[in-house]
């Protein structure tokens, strides 16, 4: 009887730890509820989530986890459509900003937003699912603001890497050679919005800036814009970002390097910190949009699976027939179809890669 009433509470311990695991991963219908008090909703009021994961199992380690940020006027839900094709790795969270906005300097909105991604990363990263260590922060225009902010004010060495679309470094954050944050409420009748306290981002960090120079919202140049703040230039913006994590040259000059559709690359630490020049206004084309799931390296895909060309889950004689019955022939535009080293022209090397990775690709 001792015997059966062990295994029972064994049995119940397990199950309890089952469930506790199952609790902790995070899903499409987990609540993240986070809720701040500040003049505007001085009894609390919780900002809306949206979440939205990868198809399939999590990889070793867990998903990585984009946390995105809508422009002003806009809202969570509304922004995960356009990056679940573009992130398909990520799991993507985004939450809504009070008044449909994020606090920078002169919008509806004067909420705590710093503070609640700062409890939202760290709530993120205690699900099981979830690599830690990669969390991430898109944002676009407004949230592009915000998304500055939290790579200087937050000091989360998780947060790993951080995406600004259409909108660069205000001089309330960079003023007077040092970055700034707020030491209490934003004002635009403040000297630089109220940005008053001297702030060192840390080390470590990965940064992507995108603005375009026919941007008709924010001067891409610099200068006093209709949000109600004012910006420094994009490429000095991201220079002096890059000079945060280490680097010690000279700033990038034009024409910068061309990567298609009028879109030019100005490349910091071999990578680690990058602005993007383009002719897209206040927007992406899909030369700047294609970089982002390039810079966050959204999914990694296995050489073995490259080379199994009809997608039966083998590299073996239908993908060897196939190299053969186009040996010699072009591909339009390199990298396509069966030409896989990316040369444009279908020969030895591709061949090479069939027989090299011969067999089972691997699951995952």
């Amino acid at each position: 009887m001792q015997r059966i009433t062990i295994l029972t509470s064994l049995f119940a311990m397990l199950l309890c730890t089952q469930h506790h695991v199952q609790a902790q991963s995070l899903t499409d219908g987990t609540e993240i509820e986070i809720t701040k008090a500040w003049s505007q909703q001085p009894g609390g009021w919780t900002y809306p989530m949206s979440i939205s994961m990868p198809d399939g199992p999590a990889p070793n380690g867990g998903h990585p986890v984009c946390i995105l940020l809508h422009g002003n006027g806009g809202n969570g839900q509304g922004t995960i459509p356009q990056f679940r094709s573009l992130l398909p790795c990520h799991a993507l969270v985004a939450p809504s900003g009070y008044q449909s906005s994020w606090d920078i300097c002169n919008e509806q909105s004067a909420a705590p937003d710093v503070e609640m991604i700062g409890e939202l990363i760290t709530q993120l990263q205690a699900f099981s699912n979830v690599d830690s260590d990669r969390i991430r922060i898109l944002g676009f225009s407004n949230g592009s603001a915000l998304a500055n902010r939290v790579f200087i004010e937050n000091d989360n060495p998780g947060l790993d890497a951080v995406c600004a679309v259409v909108s660069q470094l205000t001089e309330g954050q960079y003023h007077d050679g040092a970055f700034h944050r707020p030491s209490g409420t934003t004002s635009p009748g403040a000297d630089y919005c109220g940005y008053d306290t001297p702030k060192t981002p840390i080390a470590g960090r990965r940064y992507l800036s995108i603005c375009n120079f026919n941007d008709f919202v924010i001067p891409y140049d610099g200068g006093e814009s209709g949000v109600g703040a004012t910006f420094i230039s994009a490429p000095l913006a991201t220079f002096l970002i890059a000079q945060t994590q280490g680097y010690d040259g000279p700033q990038l000059t034009s024409p910068g390097e061309p990567i298609g559709e009028g879109v030019f690359k100005y490349d910091y630490l071999d990578g680690g910190v990058v602005h993007l020049r383009g002719p897209a206004g206040h927007g992406m084309n899909g030369t700047e949009e294609q970089f982002i799931p390039f810079f966050l390296e959204d999914c990694e895909v296995a050489p073995e699976c490259e080379a199994d060309l009809d997608d039966d889950g083998v590299v073996g004689g239908s993908d060897l027939s196939r190299v053969l019955s186009e040996w010699g022939q072009p591909a339009v535009p390199p990298g396509s179809g069966v030409d896989l080293n990316g040369d444009g022209i279908i020969s030895g090397p591709d061949l090479a890669q069939i027989l090299g990775f011969w067999g089972q690709c691997p699951e995952g």
